[in-house]
Order: structure tokens, then sequence, then C-alpha cells
């Protein structure tokens, strides 16, 4: 009876950390790394929920622009932080589901150092032309294309980036070739559509809008796996060229170091979606030409599998490195 007792007592106190670290938490402030330059979409959506953090959990949660890499430093960065719920991460599509699978030498893992405490949201591009490219959607597209193999050039934010991959997809689905022209972040590939300095490129459907509407681009076809409400009359890529599966968008999500105490990270996860539920929030997001994703955890980890197995696929069949 006495050693019964004994291993309840023992039981018991190693509940009451756990307990207390679920009440306490927050009790200082937590650092939010974004791997991005400040500005941008993933900037701008991450200070958006630190201040709804803030507000909920009443501790600041500041964030820390690591940018470098595609955005591997500052994920590295997090990855090796302590698994105590004071240093979290804002991860997009190539730290977390890319840039593991076209560089063995990554200093990190996704899938091994980190905890996905919840998905924020995903960012629909449109694929636009220049304002005198011949082609007015998909299908011409593919037409021109074939007719001159290789001359056809697509911008994106850098080798294996996204963008890249998705129009490598893109061009494998039409039968056809394209030339890849690298540049360093989405300012400067649309000052080169402006220029004529390239054909064609995948454009953030906010962004695109003033443009096209201005008649700057041309609106080709519409990347998300629905039609954008920025342009509603624009078919999907998929709608043309019939490939159901093929959808062209970005996303982020929030992650933490692997092993994150389940009560930090079940109280992260429910403070995320309240957050996101929030109307003010979704106007803004939705202002930003974001659509807000949120869910629960296992959730979160389906999605982020899916993309996995996703790019992974598209990686393999389009000889994709970051050469």
């Amino acid at each position: 009876m006495r050693i019964q007792y004994l291993l309840l007592c023992i039981f018991y106190l190693a509940l009451v950390p756990q307990a207390a670290v679920s009440q306490e938490y927050p009790d200082r402030l937590v650092k939010v790394v974004v791997p991005f330059a400040a500005g941008g979409a993933t900037d701008v959506a991450g200070r958006l929920l630190a201040e709804g953090f803030k507000a909920r959990l009443g501790q600041t949660f500041l964030i820390e622009n690591k940018p470098g890499a595609s955005g591997a430093i500052g994920i590295d960065a997090v990855a090796k932080s302590r698994p105590d719920g004071y240093t979290l991460g804002i991860s997009g599509v190539g730290p977390s589901a890319i840039l593991f699978q076209v560089d063995p030498s990554l200093s990190y893992s996704p899938t091994r150092d980190l905890d996905i405490v919840g998905s924020i949201n995903a960012v629909p591009f449109i694929l636009c032309a220049r304002d005198d490219f011949p082609a007015t959607n998909v299908t011409e597209l593919y037409d021109y294309a074939r007719q001159s193999p290789g001359k056809v050039t697509f911008g994106s934010v850098g080798a294996a980036s996204p963008n890249h991959i998705l129009h490598e997809e893109l061009a494998r689905i039409g039968g056809t070739k394209m030339l890849h022209v690298p540049y360093k972040g989405e300012a400067p590939i649309i000052n080169a559509l402006l220029s004529h300095e390239i054909d064609i490129a995948f454009v953030s459907a906010a962004l695109a809008t003033e443009y096209v509407t201005a008649g700057k681009f041309k609106a080709l076809g519409a990347g998300g796996s629905e039609r954008s409400p920025h342009f509603p009359d624009l078919p999907t890529i998929a709608e043309q060229t019939k490939v159901s599966d093929y959808s062209a968008y970005a996303w982020t999500v929030l992650v933490a170091p692997k092993g994150l105490p389940p009560q930090i990270l079940t109280k992260l996860n429910a403070t995320l979606n309240a957050i996101l539920a929030e109307a003010a929030i979704r106007e803004k997001m939705d202002k930003l030409g974001l659509t807000i994703l949120g869910g629960d955890i296992p959730a979160a980890q389906a999605f982020i599998a899916k993309e996995l197995a996703r790019y992974e696929a598209m990686i393999k069949q389009n000889n994709i490195t970051r050469q």
C-alpha cells in the first residue's frame, strides 16, 4: 500500500509542472522569427498575428526578421532554439517543404526539427504576362511556347523557389519548355514584366489586380484551386489544362522547435485560430490577397504532409536543383 501511495505521489508531482506551464505561459516576451525581409506579405501577416497574440495572451510577441538563404537562416534559428514556446517562426513553402528536398547540406529538417503549431494562410497566384504578350490564356501560351521551345521566359524568386517549381510543372504539363530567369524578390519580377524583360510570372492576386486593371499585365489564369475573388471571371489553370490537381499558391504556417510541451502547443493553436477568426484580421488579410487557412494541429500536419508529397513529385518530375 505504501509503495502504491508513493507511486501516486510521484505521478501527481510529474503532472504539476505541466499544468503550471500551461497556466503560466507566456510569462515573458515571445520571439517570432520571420525568415524574410520586413515589408513583404509574410512579414505583414506576422505582425498582425503578433498583435493578436499580445492582445489575447498579455505578453509581447516580438517579430524578428532573419532573411537569407530562401528562408533557411531564420527557420534554422527556430529549429535550434529551446522548445519552450518562447521562440516561434512563420515558415513558408521553401523552408518547410522544398529546401530540405533539394539541398542535402541543409542544417535542419522540418519534419525532424520543427513542430507545426498551425496553418496561417495561403497566397493564390495569378499567372500574368507582359501587356503585349501574344497569348491571352494558358492554351494560347502553350501554343506559342511550342512554336518556340525555350524562348518564353518566366521570372521567379530563385532556383528551387515555389514559383520556379510551379512554372516548370506548368511547362511540363503543356509538353513544352520555358526559360527560367531568377530574381531576388517579387518587386524585381514586377519591374521585369513591366519592362518586357520577361514574358510571364506568377504574381500574388492582390498585387496582380492593380496591374491587370491598369492594363499593364495580362491575366492568363488563376493559380488557386478555385477562381480568385479578385478575378472571378478568370478560369483557373486547372480548368484550362484539365489537370485537376495543379494549383499555384504559396502558404505560411506557424512553427516551433520540436518538442514543444503539448499544453503550450495546444494553447498557441487555439489562440492562433481565435485570431484568424476575427473579422478585422480577415479583412486585413483579404486586402493583402491572403486566404486564411486555420484549423487544428492534426489538420495543419495533414496539410504539410500533402504539400511535401506534392512538391516532392514536382521536384523529381522536373529535375529541380538549387543550382
